[in-house]
């Protein structure tokens, strides 16, 4: 375990070679291995109007991704959805109301698995990468247009985790259930957090580039972030924002919303009337 785990961490600074993805995949396996298996499209929705899309990224992985053009009058941007960990993959947004309140809201929709999920290879532990790319995508299909990030638990730490980069695509993001580090989430799954606490011992650097408490404060003046926690969490509870929020650097455009009760992730499902327009109000307004 611990050769193991020293080779796969060493490539979260470095980068490997195709021949080493095995070791990224073995130590995912803790972490993922319930998630690892064939996506399908979500039940129940249909797939009239969806483009299939292949994103290059710089994990050297071809993410796997779906569009929807808004047909809601003149288009106010993209949102580019980042989903959480589960089978689901991008089809989170599908299935739980976020794809279709968005594109009613006037935004045009691409949603992405992120490697190792989904359809896409897996291949490293950038994510980070993964979110860049598929920013950067959507600002390609659409120059001109406003490009937000719709996130949410993984899909939102990697969001953060991608700050700093020179182009960073995003305007705003709304980051729903996303813990402070990785060991803070981790420590509810004994087996898995052992495994990160090895792997951060032989390659710290490793942890720390994943770690949204610090990647928070490089962000950018200009990007708009709400960071949505609710008090019925038991995985990403509100204490997780407060550190996140009081990391941002001075005079940084963070918002905060709190739920009541909603389950980890859940918010459009369990308090909708709460969590949709204020996150409609975010993305849209001035």
């Amino acid at each position: 375990m611990g050769e193991l785990a020293g080779r796969a961490w060493q490539g979260l600074a470095t980068g490997m070679p195709e021949a080493r993805w095995f070791w990224h995949r073995q130590l995912k396996k803790p972490f993922f291995g319930r998630f690892m298996k064939p996506w399908r499209w979500p039940l129940d929705v249909p797939s009239e109007g969806w483009e299939r899309l292949r994103i290059a990224s710089a994990s050297r992985s071809t993410l796997a991704a779906v569009l929807k053009r808004t047909t809601a009058g003149a288009p106010r941007g993209v949102v580019v959805c980042a989903h959480p960990m589960g089978l689901a993959a991008k089809g989170f947004w599908l299935r739980n109301g976020h794809a279709d309140a968005l594109l009613a809201a006037g935004f045009h929709v691409l949603a992405f698995d992120f490697n190792g999920f989904g359809e896409s290879p897996s291949t490293n532990f950038d994510w980070p990468a993964d979110s860049l790319a598929a920013g950067r995508h959507a600002r390609q299909l659409f120059p001109g247009l406003p490009v937000h990030a719709l996130t949410a638990s993984f899909g939102a730490m990697h969001a953060l985790n991608a700050l700093g980069a020179a182009d960073y695509p995003y305007d705003r993001i709304v980051a729903e259930g996303c813990a402070s580090s990785l060991p803070a989430f981790w420590k509810h799954y004994p087996f898995a957090h052992a495994v990160l606490r090895l792997g951060s011992a032989v390659s710290p650097e490793g942890e720390r580039r994943l770690r949204p408490e610090l990647s928070i404060t490089r962000l950018p003046a200009h990007v708009r972030l709400l960071l949505v926690h609710s008090r019925g969490d038991r995985w990403t509870p509100i204490d997780h924002g407060d550190r996140l929020a009081a990391a941002a650097p001075k005079g940084a455009r963070v918002e905060r919303l709190t739920l009541a009760r909603a389950d980890h992730t859940h918010g459009m499902r369990d308090e909708r009337a709460v969590y949709w327009p204020a996150v409609h109000d975010f993305l849209t307004a001035a």
